[in-house]
């Protein structure tokens, strides 16, 4: 409380310097980049950062405190920033973690961000946020931050936000996808790589990608999503149009948006009425991209139970990744009893079996319609594929994950299979 009281009237005495510049989403960024002093780090703020990371070993076995450097957000429900903040309340609920988020990019007020996370997470109604001060973003000067048993970055540009705050005695990285991925090979890929020679501890969602992770030398553990079988949730099914749920997301290259294009339009022009395919994961009007008589919905569901509702009631999920890592969707696909169409990818096989729980595709779009096609017409298959896909994510929940990145975090036991040096 002291901490956070002299900061604060430091603040407000202070004159408020020149706006500065906004981080980039992905998808987009700033010409010149790559001269902001925030991607800039100097080799004594490497050196100092390398001091911490390498005494990882020494990490303290009981954590009481941790700051969090999250960035703006557009959606709390998004699955990682979502799992970002169920992290943080299960820390906080079982281990008596006090968290404290540095929104480090956007100088808003704290009020708005806190509403948004209370709407999913009660429990961090109270929680510490810090954003920076009128008109000076990026967060730099953490001089004013407390001091913290463990500092965790959540995306690769927050990476560079961790990297000058040392007052804390291990740094994590919660690594949710390849990021470099983002971006066409050039500066920004780049500077997201780099950021896996930072020395952080890495904290990596699947299997796959933690082996990415790893090549970097990194201390490593691996989760995976849980989510909860909801199979016995869904309705009948009367004789009706078959219903295809499409991952849309035209601002997101890496979930192959043009591919899933051509392969609904070849969809529905060789089965028309007898299908039905509805678009969710970004808003955005088919009539754009010439789609108004392919696709439906083309929308963003902003609470889960209408999302829940969209997949009890469909039969085949469609869902492209191109970087090392799954997405959330496939897994919810299969929890949901949907049966799932994705493409191939190596980082990924731990989890998608070909025939077995579902029907993977080549990058074609006439590879990727004729996966489909054969879910349309093979109702038998579609039950052999959800059953199988229920079975894949049954038995697995949060709490089980979540433990197991506790106790790599406080060294309390060694993770068979699962954390590494």
């Amino acid at each position: 409380m002291a901490y956070r009281t002299f900061y604060e009237l430091e603040r407000a005495l202070a004159p408020p310097p020149a706006p500065e510049w906004r981080p980039p989403k992905s998808g987009s960024h700033p010409y010149r980049i790559a001269e902001l002093d925030f991607y800039n780090p100097s080799a004594e703020a490497l050196q100092a950062n390398l001091r911490v990371v390498e005494r990882f070993d020494e990490r303290p076995n009981r954590i009481r405190t941790a700051t969090w450097f999250v960035p703006w957000f557009h959606h709390v429900y998004f699955g990682g920033i979502h799992t970002i903040f169920r992290f943080i309340q299960w820390m906080r609920a079982t281990r008596t973690v006090e968290p404290r988020i540095v929104l480090y990019d956007v100088d808003i007020a704290d009020s708005g961000v806190r509403f948004a996370i209370a709407q999913a997470f009660p429990d961090l109604v109270d929680i510490d946020i810090v954003v920076p001060p009128n008109g000076k973003t990026n967060f730099v000067d953490y001089s004013e931050l407390p001091p913290t048993d463990v500092a965790v970055c959540t995306i690769w540009y927050s990476a560079y936000a961790l990297l000058p705050f040392n007052q804390t005695k291990a740094k994590f990285y919660f690594v949710q996808d390849y990021e470099p991925a983002f971006y066409p090979g050039g500066s920004l890929w780049a500077q997201a790589e780099a950021t896996y020679r930072f020395g952080y501890a890495g904290l990596v969602s699947t299997p796959g990608l933690a082996e990415s992770y790893q090549v970097y030398r990194n201390p490593t553990c691996s989760f995976i999503p849980a989510v909860e079988p909801c199979r016995s949730r869904r309705p009948p099914s009367p004789p009706r149009p078959v219903r295809i749920v499409l991952y849309g997301r035209p601002s997101t290259d890496r979930n192959g948006f043009e591919l899933l294009a051509a392969a609904s339009r070849r969809v529905k022009q060789r089965y028309g009425d007898t299908v039905r395919i509805i678009s969710v994961g970004e808003d955005f009007d088919p009539a754009d991209y010439e789609l108004d008589e392919v696709l439906e919905g083309a929308s963003l569901l902003r609470d889960l139970d209408s999302l829940r509702d969209l997949y009890l009631r469909s039969d085949i999920g469609v869902c492209c990744m191109f970087s090392k890592h799954p997405s959330y969707q496939p897994l919810e696909y299969m929890a949901s009893g949907v049966a799932v169409v994705t493409n191939k990818n190596p980082a990924t096989t731990w989890l998608l079996r070909h025939e077995e729980n579902c029907l993977l595709s080549d990058p074609f779009s006439t590879a990727l319609a004729e996966a489909i096609g054969r879910l349309v017409e093979d109702a038998e298959l579609r039950d052999q594929l959800t059953a199988a896909g229920e079975k894949t994510v049954t038995g697995r929940n949060w709490d089980g994950e979540f433990a197991k990145l506790w106790e790599f975090m406080t060294n309390t036991t060694v993770l068979g299979g699962h954390a590494s040096k």
